[in-house]
């Protein structure tokens, strides 16, 4: 014969359960300084989810329009384009700045290690981190033809 337990018991129980159970994952994030303080940092291709890594050399590349921008810091942004996985494409960012306007061109290419692999032909939202010569400041910000 099965003995239920009171509903009220039951719920208290799991809320335990989950509250034990987080507590053993609270392990100190990546610049967490185990106070409640986050260190501030730039980042960068390794840190950004869904970032491709800048590089010079890649196989192939090819210019792509970037949909949507968003200033990182005063002089680094982050550019949102769609390309393959970071692990077969990087970006290849060319930047004109002026004192009125930040124009950018962004290229994804395969990149040389991965150029003889087979890479999943799948479209993804990718961010690709630019760092600038001087703070962005009020100046525009457009896609460079």
């Amino acid at each position: 014969m099965l003995t239920r337990r009171p509903p009220r018991l039951t719920a208290v129980l799991l809320v335990g359960a989950v509250v034990a159970l987080s507590a053993c994952g609270s392990a100190a994030e990546p610049g967490d300084d185990g106070d409640g303080t986050t260190a501030t940092r730039a980042p960068d291709a390794a840190t950004s989810p869904g970032a491709l890594p800048v590089r010079d050399d890649l196989v192939d590349p090819q210019v792509v329009a970037w949909r949507r921008w968003r200033a990182v810091d005063d002089r680094t942004l982050e550019f949102t384009v769609t390309a393959g996985p970071a692990d077969c494409y990087g970006a290849e960012p060319q930047v004109q700045e002026s004192e009125t306007a930040v124009r950018v061109q962004i290229r994804v290419g395969r990149l040389p290690e991965a150029a003889d692999e087979e890479c999943p032909a799948i479209a993804l939202e990718s961010a690709v981190l630019v760092r600038l010569a001087a703070p962005l400041g009020d100046r525009e910000v457009e896609q460079l033809n």
